[in-house]
């Protein structure tokens, strides 16, 4: 039976109803949850329990948490899903609750299923990417291989194939979902496709745009306020990767463009957080960091028609001024080393 997924909101727009549906299935019949850490995982678990928001004090709450014995070790698999990429991420869950779980010490191996809507396999077309998707690579670089990053389609997928154990109430319940969960991805992805308007940087500077072609790979397309961003989380670039990012900016403020008669000049409280910034990273011996924003410091504060921007409490800004038209922000540099160009204002 088919059902218009657009009228189920009601039922599932809370996350723990998406989340209580699996442990109910999973609780109900243990085959199933072995079934499903085979399936993502290649190995055989004897599943002891299955909890449902499994709480850690001061940490959070784990929406799904199943302890199982596999090869003679005591195994912990996490799973924490969301129904709203593009509303209700959290920054560095994975490795709250992960770390949360660790430190607990009663588990040798700790597994972690990021659950969402969309991960790197979408195809997105013209929609920006939500912030999931640099949760699950955050995800993805602490965990590694016992890390998966799955859809709710996958689920479903996963759920077909073991149908027949589930009752004709959780049949029904998962029919519903899946229509509702397929729509949702649908609805949501037309709303967050952003058209680059005529005040993009594309616009300002058309001779040498081509250049951020070279940047997308690197980085992530979001979505704030309905703006369109490319924002590149510099510390997991290696040093070439870097270079082409310097190149980018260095070609981007060399566009014909630009009003080179402009001349700005760096404030004393920017050159100081500047300078702290830098001996912050060499502090640290972040040589590549270092030599990476050296580089953009120096270029901004020397090409007089360019203007490094900012206290560094959150960051900094590098601007310059097109002809005949406005001040803009060429890119922002944010103290936790992400890159920000604007692709719509």
């Amino acid at each position: 039976m088919s059902y218009d997924g657009s009228s189920l909101t009601p039922i599932f727009h809370s996350e723990t109803s998406s989340s209580h549906l699996l442990f109910d299935i999973f609780d109900e019949h243990k085959a199933v949850a072995a079934a499903f850490i085979k399936e993502f995982y290649g190995f055989k678990a004897d599943i002891i329990r299955v909890f449902r928001e499994k709480s850690y004090p001061k940490k959070g709450t784990v929406d799904l948490f199943i302890a199982f014995n596999a090869n003679d070790h005591k195994c912990a698999l996490l799973i924490e899903a969301k129904v709203h990429d593009y509303a209700s991420v959290t920054d560095y869950q994975i490795s709250t609750y992960y770390n949360a779980v660790s430190d607990d010490e009663r588990y040798d191996e700790i597994y972690f299923v990021y659950l969402t809507q969309f991960n790197e396999k979408t195809d997105f077309g013209d929609a920006v990417q939500p912030k999931s998707l640099i949760e699950g690579a955050r995800g993805k670089e602490l965990i590694g291989d016992r890390f998966r990053h799955l859809t709710w389609i996958d689920v479903h997928a996963f759920l077909e194939k073991h149908w027949t154990k589930l009752s004709k109430e959780q049949q029904l319940m998962v029919d519903l979902h899946r229509s509702w969960i397929v729509e949702k991805g649908r609805t949501d992805l037309a709303k967050n496709v952003v058209e680059v308007g005529e005040r993009s940087l594309e616009d300002y500077l058309g001779d040498v745009s081509a250049v951020l072609k070279t940047l997308k790979p690197l980085g992530n397309r979001i979505s704030e306020k309905r703006f369109r961003k490319l924002r590149i989380d510099v510390t997991r670039l290696d040093d070439a990767e870097r270079d082409v990012v310097y190149k980018a900016i260095q070609t981007l403020s060399e566009s014909e463009s630009v009003n080179r008669k402009r001349e700005y000049q760096t404030e004393e409280d920017t050159l100081q957080a500047a300078a702290d910034f830098l001996s912050e990273l060499a502090g640290n011996y972040e040589w590549g960091l270092l030599r990476f924003y050296t580089g953009l410091f120096h270029l901004a504060h020397e090409t007089r028609y360019l203007l490094l921007y900012g206290t560094g409490t959150r960051g900094f800004s590098i601007k310059l001024e097109v002809t005949e038209k406005d001040e803009i922000s060429l890119c922002t540099l944010w103290r936790n080393k992400r890159i920000e160009f604007s692709l719509r204002r």
